[in-house]
């Protein structure tokens, strides 16, 4: 079952939303979740112990996976048992990212459902581009490519202030290597209502206009406090063995992990999240994601520590 007519987040954004009166997106999420209830769908912590259980599986089958990789790589090729091992695995991980893609639209519909008295309407323009930036970071629920992969909100890395005419929605095939290629290179340009969100607008970051956030983070004591927060949540993570809930691969189908760059230019070039499985120099899985917006730095500390950064 579907939650969303539209796209959706886990940060209880919709994306494309053309009705502006908030009540009746919230009655619409709020009978397909009743739906799902009635039928015996797992929620709230339910739903969040079965998720737990199904990462924990999910891992160990990717970890095996991986081992076979490895071996094949280094020993030039597997046995027949091995390569029947090796696919099977492979189904049991697309029946468990399933599974958890289900869970994550369950818990994206309570965050709806929680946050109705602060949902607004916003019509994306040159002062609000940054709102869409601050839902980039989380997983979209129902944008998918015609190759069957999850696409993401994307925009040109070169420009200090976006407009939302430089955004565009980018296959993850494209971090799939095949070959000498990519798995997939798509892109589809933003449609007009995909400019309509729906959003929790207590933010503080959404009180002032891309052009000011921009601004504030210029300020050096601004960048080294957020520097000094995301450092703090990326060693909190790493001790708790946990990755960021809200982002997750779409080839592995696990939390993302926080990572620091050894170089950065700055605060933007200085963070980035990546698979359980990325190594250096393409030796594991690539997808990356990186955190190239004041934004996008908000939502993380927002979703993980419950403050952002104004």
């Amino acid at each position: 079952m579907s939650f969303f007519s539209w796209l959706a987040n886990g940060l209880g954004t919709l994306i494309g939303v053309v009705t502006d009166v908030v009540s009746t997106v919230v009655d619409t999420v709020r009978s397909v979740y009743d739906t799902f209830v009635g039928k015996g769908g797992a929620v709230k912590d339910v739903a969040a112990e079965q998720s737990r259980k199904k990462q924990d599986r999910l891992r160990e089958v990717n970890d095996e996976i991986m081992h076979l990789r490895n071996r094949g790589m280094s020993g030039g090729g597997l046995s027949d048992q091995e390569r029947r091992r090796w696919n099977t695995l492979r189904e049991e991980r697309e029946e468990l990212k399933g599974t958890l893609h289900q869970a994550k639209e369950v818990k994206a519909a309570e965050k709806i459902l929680d946050s109705e008295s602060v949902l607004q309407k916003v019509e994306v323009d040159l002062e609000t581009t940054h709102v869409l930036q601050y839902n980039a970071f989380a997983d979209t629920l129902g944008k998918t490519c015609t190759c069957g992969r999850q696409m993401k909100l994307q925009w040109r890395r070169d420009l200090s202030v976006a407009g939302p005419s430089d955004f565009y929605w980018g296959c993850t095939g494209w971090y799939v290597p095949i070959g000498q290629g990519k798995a997939c290179n798509r892109t589809e340009p933003l449609q007009r209502s995909d400019y309509g969100l729906m959003t929790d607008t207590s933010a503080p970051e959404f009180s002032v206009t891309a052009e000011e956030f921009g601004v504030i983070l210029e300020d050096p004591g601004t960048a080294n406090i957020v520097v000094t927060r995301v450092n703090d949540l990326r060693s909190d993570l790493a001790a708790r063995k946990r990755g960021v809930e809200l982002a997750t691969c779409p080839v592995h189908g696990e939390h993302m992990v926080l990572r620091k760059k050894g170089n950065p230019s700055g605060l933007l070039d200085t963070y980035f999240l990546a698979c359980p499985h990325w190594q250096p120099h393409d030796q594991g899985c690539t997808f990356i994601e990186k955190l190239k917006s004041g934004s996008q730095l908000a939502a993380l500390l927002k979703a993980e520590t419950g403050r952002g950064i104004l």
